[in-house]
């Protein structure tokens, strides 16, 4: 009976025509005429996806250079406070792993804090000379004549280069006839006429003399850019070749700004992106956009998406830590961190600002190189290399014949489970494959491709959770074996077969979804929410309906109409609350913060496992699979409900793993690999102890 229940599971699994029906007890494992070509296909969407899938991992171990950088500002900020030498500092911090510098541009509010120029209004020097002359000739003569302007603001520059670059500068912001040069000789004097609160806010262009710190200390510059929304296509070249110009080792520009904008929002984004393509990984002088991880929408960069997906394949991921939460971090957590945003989310670009916190006995200075040296270290060990940082290519896997190709599993797998059911109809069939051809055809013409193969990777991991669910199905009417080592071979077998169908469905989400954009997360999955959500419903909804899960309910309506008792009204309120809190736990910023043992759990099992599985999965999932086929039948029609939840929620969690598509393939199957062994052992401990249990009770013995 067991080899006809695990043949049964394992037709439908591997595209069988099976039926489960009442109608017809004995299950029929063969293919036959009308789900041969399905199964065909089937197969040859599967054989597509792991195409992909196998271009993709080869894709991912080769973009492993990364670049930790840090900010300059913060540094000279902490620097100057504890009175260290930043030029030595900053050699310490390369030698320990530091290899690039984060330069901002300088703002108008911050003329003069470098003591290289000054800033004032025209009528704060008209009140200045009130109270005392003048020392500079030309400004106290443009007083005396009435010259000075209100409404102006006039820069004093002390030396040449910061001179040179504010003229350049100027000249991208204002209009020719509102910047004149009163004064072409040291101290250079400029009159802009604006006011100053929009002078305080534009960008002066990057101070010559970080340029040249980075270049003497080879370190890769990542210039901070801040938009202007009339900036065209020569105005955005020039600010490049200025850079380029001073230190061709550029190597990811990153925007900032109180409008948080990228170079050519709103209206110039196509120009912005002609000129990132002329500084490709082909052309002579290379660089990167640095798109900024966030956990909110509302700080992502305004025209971030829509730039990164004019620009594929060269776009990286950058994380950062707030200085609020950086104060309140452990120096092992920011590592941790930052190594973790690296490895599980193709992060390239790690942006550090420096940890005004002693570690032990360390100074502040010897704190922050120690900080970063554990950074690289930790990152050399997991085989990245350091350096500048390599974006996701372009890439043979993401192919529209292949990924066309992969889509075709999910017609497929509908068609064999309406077999199963015993509703196929041929129609149905052909609807099935007209319908998903017109799908992804029509994403791809109208320039909605991402939404379509959303639509369609969505509906097919939602069909491989429910064969995941079917394909157990005779487990629920086994008996439980007489031998505990028999019953830990059975159990083992079905977790197993279970995995495999969820895994194939995983790997259709892969073959249809994996692209520079969706693994850089410029793309989203948008079923991911659903993907997880939905198989416990699906199951429960089997379990009551289907009839193939030994329930023992003869008719649906058995279901609707059965009294509700005290207990099973509470049971269903705990479970509609479980339901709700792991829609507010699911995602990367969740509604509910994890408690403090949850997080000691995270990190001990990080530490342990290195790549830490989901509890989802190695809790609920695998344990109640394990424990379903050693049940008695009167206690699995007991709590045969709850089973189906759990097994629910595991089998949506196994393809929600690879649903993240910014993770890496081979990082997401040592996930599951680890929560499937950890799972089995909690599975068998379980099973332990009802059989010890059930022994000890006299009750139910095994015969």
């Amino acid at each position: 009976m067991r080899a006809t229940a695990y043949a049964t599971a394992s037709g439908l699994a591997f595209g069988g025509s099976v039926c489960f029906c009442r109608e017809s007890p004995s299950p029929v494992t063969g293919l036959n005429a009308r789900t041969r070509y399905a199964a065909l296909i089937l197969l040859v969407a599967l054989l597509a996806s792991l195409a992909v899938a196998a271009f993709r991992v080869r894709t991912e171990n080769h973009a492993r250079r990364v670049e930790i950088a840090m900010d300059y500002a913060d540094f000279v900020s902490l620097a100057r406070s504890y009175n260290y030498n930043p030029s030595a500092f900053l050699i310490a911090l390369r030698r320990a792993g530091l290899t690039s510098l984060a330069l901002t541009e300088e703002l108008g509010g911050n003329v003069g804090d470098d003591g290289r120029a000054y800033a004032t209004t025209g009528a704060a020097l008209l009140n200045q000379a009130r109270l005392s002359p003048l020392r500079d000739p030309l400004l106290a003569g443009l007083v005396a004549s009435n010259k000075i302007s209100r409404d102006a603001v006039y820069l004093i520059a002390y030396d040449r280069a910061t001179y040179e670059r504010f003229r350049s500068q100027l000249a991208l912001h204002f209009e020719r006839k509102t910047v004149r040069v009163l004064r072409a000789s040291k101290p250079w004097i400029i009159e802009v006429r604006t006011q100053i609160d929009y002078f305080n806010n534009t960008a002066l262009g990057i101070p010559s003399e970080q340029i040249a710190l980075a270049k003497k200390l080879h370190l890769l510059v990542i210039p901070r850019l801040q938009n202007d929304e009339r900036f065209a296509q020569p105005q955005m070249t020039a600010i490049f070749d200025d850079l380029l110009a001073q230190d061709r080792l550029v190597s990811t520009v990153i925007f900032f700004g109180l409008r948080n904008q990228v170079f050519g929002y709103p209206d110039h984004l196509p120009e912005a992106a002609a000129v990132f393509k002329a500084h490709d990984a082909k052309s002579a002088r290379p660089f990167n956009f640095g798109t900024i991880e966030t956990y909110d929408n509302s700080q992502i960069q305004k025209g971030n998406e829509t730039l990164a997906r004019l620009i594929p394949g060269q776009t990286v991921r950058v994380q950062a830590i707030a200085k609020t939460e950086l104060d309140k971090l452990k120096l092992d957590e920011v590592v941790s961190r930052y190594v973790l945003g690296v490895r599980e989310r193709n992060i390239r670009v790690v942006y550090l600002r420096p940890w005004g916190h002693q570690d032990g006995e360390k100074s502040i200075e010897a704190t922050n190189v120690e900080l970063v040296k554990q950074i690289a270290d930790e990152l050399k060990s997991r085989g990245f290399h350091l350096g500048r940082a390599t974006p996701i290519p372009e890439y043979r896997g993401d192919n529209r014949v292949l990924v066309g190709l992969a889509a075709l599993a999910v017609p497929s797998l509908f068609v064999l489970l309406l077999a199963s059911f015993g509703w196929y109809r041929p129609a149905y069939a052909i609807a099935a494959y007209l319908l998903t051809v017109l799908v992804y055809v029509g994403g791809v013409a109208t320039h909605h491709e991402m939404l379509a193969r959303s639509l369609l990777a969505l509906v097919g991991a939602l069909l491989f959770e429910t064969a995941a669910l079917l394909a157990i199905a005779p487990a629920f009417a086994e008996e439980p074996a007489a031998k505990f080592g028999d019953q830990l071979v059975r159990s083992l077998g079905w977790t197993l077969l279970a995995t495999a169908v969820a895994l194939l469905g995983a790997l259709v989400v892969v073959g249809i979804m994996s692209s520079p954009l969706t693994m850089e997360e410029i793309e989203r999955f948008r079923g991911v929410k659903a993907v997880l959500l939905a198989p416990p419903v699906i199951a429960l909804v089997l379990y009551l309906f289907s009839g193939r899960y030994n329930a023992g309910i003869e008719r649906p309506r058995d279901v609707l109409m059965a009294p509700v008792q005290a207990y099973q009204l509470l049971a269903g309120i705990v479970v509609i609350a479980a339901g709700a809190i792991l829609m507010m736990r699911s995602g990367n910023q969740s509604d509910i913060a994890p408690t403090q043992f949850e997080l000691m759990l995270r990190h001990g099992l990080t530490d342990a496992l290195s790549v830490r599985p989901r509890f989802k999965e190695f809790v609920l999932g695998f344990p109640f699979l394990m424990l379903l086929p050693a049940l008695a039948s009167a206690h699995r029609r007991a709590i045969g409900w709850l089973l189906a939840l759990g097994i629910g929620v595991g089998v949506g969690d196994l393809v929600d793993t690879f649903s993240h598509l910014h993770t890496p393939i081979l990082i997401s199957l040592l996930r599951v690999t680890n929560g499937l062994v950890i799972g089995a052992i909690i599975g068998v401990i379980l099973i332990g102890i009802y059989r010890r249990a059930r022994t000890a009770l006299g009750i139910l013995r095994v015969q």
